[in-house]
Formats: C-alpha cells, sequence, structure tokens
C-alpha cells in the first residue's frame, strides 16, 4: 500500500532559505569588523569574528556556556604566554632572537603541559583548548614584536567582545507572544519524521528551542513507547506521549503507563480464537506491573527460522528486527492472552491480511475492536494489522492528556484529513515546525518585553 505523505514527498533537490543562525552570523562578523575600525583600527578582528561565529549556537544556553569557555580559555592562555614572553624578553635582556632557539621550543612544548594542567586545577577542563591556543598563537607568532604585551591585552579583548557580541546577536528577536497554554501534539511518521524516519537538524533545533520557552509539546503514534524513545533521541519531550495508537499515555521520564485502554477479556478471548482459527500467528501486547510484554503466539523465538511461505515468516522476519531493543520483552506462550491485553499485531503479505481484516470486520462481535493498517517495518508488498479495543483512540487519549497537562485547547498535527487540527503534507521540508511556529510564537508588537531574550 502507498502512503500519500510519501508520494508527496519531492525527490529534487532542496535549497533551504538561510536559517537564523547564518543571518545571526553573518551580522555578528559585521558587528565585530565595525568594532575595530571605532577603535581605530587596534586589535585583530579575526579573533573576535572566530569567538563570535563559535558562540553562535541554536539554543541560549549552549551559547553562554561556549562564551564562558572562550573567555577563561583565552585568559588562562594570554596569562601563560604573558609569562613566557616576560622570561624570554628578561632572559635574553630584551633581544628577541631567543624565539629562533631549539630550547625555546622546547619551553614551549613544556609550556602547553602547564597550561592544560592548569585547566585541570581550575577545574575548567572544557576551556582547556582555547587555552592551548591563544598560549602558541603569542608565544610563537608575536614574540618578535616591539611589544608583545599590547597583543595580549588585544587578544584578549578582541575575544570578549567577540563573545559579547554574539550574546547580543543571538539575543534580540522579532517581537513574538508566546502560546505557553495551548497542548500542541504531533504525529510521528510523515508528520514530525520523514519518510525514512529520520529527524531533519532543522526540525530538532527547533523542538527544542520551543520546548526551553515553554511550549506544551507531546507526540502521538501507533508505534509503541520503544520506538518512539528511539525514535526522538535528541528532542527534550518533557510531557508524555500517547503511544499505541491511543492505547496508552506513557510518561517516558519515569518509564511509566499513566494510562491505558485495553480490551475487554471476552473481545480479547475472541481475536484470539478468530486467528488461531485462521492460523494466522500475532503477537499480543499487554501490560503486567508497569512492563510492556509481547506475547508471540503461534511462533518459536528459538529454533530454525520458518521457511518462505509460511504463516510466520513475517513475523518472525519483524521480531529478528525489534529483538535487541532493551525496551521490548518477548515470550513465546500457547495460552490464550486475554487479560491487560492492549493489541494484536499481524503481518503478511498485504492481499492475505486485508482477505483477513475483511473476515474480521464481517464477526458479529467487530464493534468491539478498531483496527489500523501499517506498512512501516513491513518488507515489500507486506502489511501490517493491530487491533484495539474500540475504546482506544488518539482523540481520547488526546483529551486525557489535555486533562494531565491542564490546558485549555489542543492543536493536533497529522495526516489524514479530518483526523486532525493541522494537516501535514511535507515532512520532509519541516513543514511541521513551521506550523507550529506560526501557531506557538506569532510575530506581534505585544512581544516587546521579549525582543531581548537571553
Amino acid at each position: 500500500m502507498s502512503n500519500p505523505a510519501s508520494q508527496s514527498t519531492s525527490k529534487k533537490p532542496r535549497f533551504p532559505i538561510p536559517g537564523q543562525r547564518i543571518l545571526r552570523s553573518v551580522m555578528a562578523a559585521l558587528i565585530c569588523l565595525i568594532i575595530y575600525f571605532l577603535r581605530g583600527r587596534r586589535g585583530a578582528p579575526f579573533y573576535s569574528i572566530i569567538a563570535a561565529l563559535q558562540c553562535i549556537q541554536p539554543y541560549s544556553p549552549n551559547m553562554l556556556k561556549v562564551g564562558r569557555n572562550r573567555i577563561t580559555g583565552t585568559l588562562v592562555g594570554a596569562f601563560w604566554g604573558a609569562c613566557v614572553l616576560f622570561g624570554a624578553l628578561w632572559v635574553t635582556g630584551g633581544q628577541v632572537e631567543y624565539d629562533n632557539s631549539v630550547i625555546y621550543y622546547i619551553v614551549l612544548a613544556l609550556f602547553i603541559g602547564i597550561v592544560l594542567y592548569s585547566t585541570v586545577v581550575l577545574k575548567v577542563t572544557q576551556s582547556s583548548y582555547f587555552s592551548a591556543v591563544v598560549f602558541l598563537s603569542i608565544t610563537i607568532n608575536h614574540i618578535g614584536d616591539a611589544n608583545p604585551y599590547i597583543f595580549v591585552f588585544n587578544r584578549t579583548l578582541d575575544t570578549i567582545i567577540g563573545v559579547g557580541v554574539a550574546v547580543l546577536t543571538n539575543s534580540v528577536h522579532l517581537p513574538r507572544i508566546r502560546d505557553r497554554e495551548t497542548l500542541f501534539v504531533s504525529g510521528v511518521d510523515h508528520v514530525l519524521f520523514r519518510e525514512d524516519r529520520s529527524l531533519s537538524p532543522f526540525t530538532r533545533i527547533q523542538l527544542n528551542r520551543f520546548i526551553q520557552d515553554g511550549m506544551l509539546f507531546s507526540v502521538t503514534t501507533k508505534q509503541t513507547p520503544a520506538t518512539v524513545r528511539e525514535l526522538t533521541t535528541g528532542i527534550g519531550i518533557r510531557l508524555p506521549i500517547i503511544a499505541m495508537d491511543g492505547a496508552v499515555l506513557y510518561d517516558m521520564k519515569s518509564q511509566e503507563y499513566l494510562k491505558t485502554v485495553t480490551m475487554d477479556r471476552s473481545a480479547a478471548a475472541r481475536v484470539t480464537n478468530f486467528l488461531v482459527e485462521h492460523k494466522q500467528p500475532f503477537f499480543v501486547s499487554n501490560v503486567e506491573e508497569n512492563l510492556l510484554v509481547i506475547n508471540v503466539r503461534g511462533m518459536k523465538l528459538t529454533g530454525p527460522a520458518p521457511e518462505n511461505g509460511n504463516a510466520a515468516e513475517p513475523l518472525y522476519a519483524l521480531y529478528q528486527k525489534k529483538k535487541y531493543s532493551p525496551y521490548r520483552n518477548y515470550v513465546s506462550t500457547d495460552e490464550d492472552i486475554v487479560d491487560n491485553v492492549l493489541y494484536f499485531t499481524i503481518i503478511g503479505p498485504d492481499v492475505r491480511i486485508t482477505k483477513l481484516h475483511d473476515l474480521l470486520m464481517r464477526q458479529p462481535w467487530a464493534d468491539s475492536i478498531r483496527t489500523r493498517f501499517d506498512i512501516f517495518d513491513c518488507r515489500e508488498e507486506e502489511l501490517i494489522l493491530r487491533i484495539y479495543d474500540h475504546r482506544a483512540t488518539q482523540r481520547a487519549m488526546l483529551e486525557e492528556l489535555r486533562k494531565y497537562t491542564g490546558a485549555p485547547r489542543t492543536v493536533l498535527f497529522g495526516i489524514r484529513r479530518g483526523e486532525c487540527d493541522v494537516l501535514i503534507s511535507d515532512a520532509g521540508g519541516g513543514h511541521m515546525v513551521k506550523e507550529l511556529k506560526k501557531r506557538f510564537e506569532p510575530v506581534s508588537i505585544k512581544g516587546w518585553r521579549d525582543i531581548l531574550h537571553f
């Protein structure tokens, strides 16, 4: 089966509009050069610009951390550089030819160790690289200057100027008002993530910035919390997530199932009997003492792999792909699992699964269940079918999440018209976060207080 979202993704090369980091870097470099001219061309704007470019970061905490490291490293390197210059001039009586001797370079090599050790003693090891670079730029490139101490002073001042310009440039924003009350929830596949289930750097940076700025953000997916945890590495989601297509509300921090919608025992028994009768191997996922257990029926987890053509072979291939995850627990069983059942999973050739689904929907008890097809983790011409309780829906669990957060309203981003508030047609172009930005922080003069935002 094809996915309309994937078909809409253009394969043509993209030339994205330059982002804010590029624009801010250009502005920081320009300001450093202007300051250099205003200082009467004293110092070296090269060092100011380098420091500014290093400090322009996507997130403000990172910017301040890099800035502190840059200044600390410069001060340590400049101190020991000045000490070596003073010692060399004192030993030679002011004759700078000493810098051409082998002894001088041996001394420099030894002092690099002293510089690095100083950062350890001062507990600023993150600045050791900057310290060594500054030390060497002073002692190698400027030992022959008429007054090398002027360079030491300017080198330190240039770095401080560059860091200051970066902090100022990175902290000035358009006036915006931020909606910290609305709960924003995004789908995962073809909404937040691209067709290959990767997350663009632009999306990751923007989401983390929104969350740091107080956005109420979560995701909803038909996948398990284990899959979400694997996919969202690098995104600081703080709120519980809606997983298993609305069957659970899961807190990834505490690793707790805050709410589950399980099948009625009789409905679980009927689905089990139906699948066994039609000789269809399956997974049945249930929660036992806050632990997700995936019971495997109709297939052995050990021994030889099922042969091609065997109904268990597609399920075995899926198991082989997922079994290494530390968040999944597979158990082979011949017993009927009817307690705390979240959903059933079957996989096979799309023709077979479609026919089986049609038979399932003609059962007199079909109104007690809900089904959903999936093509992710499938091989060519395969299809996954998941079977839930009829009450397990994303919208119902979204309302539970809204109550949990206390948000007065929600906005759901998705790819199915009629099932979401905002339709996303192209996850590859960062469309979702662009739409999210419009709703979370629209430009408005009412946000003048946040023009300077650290």
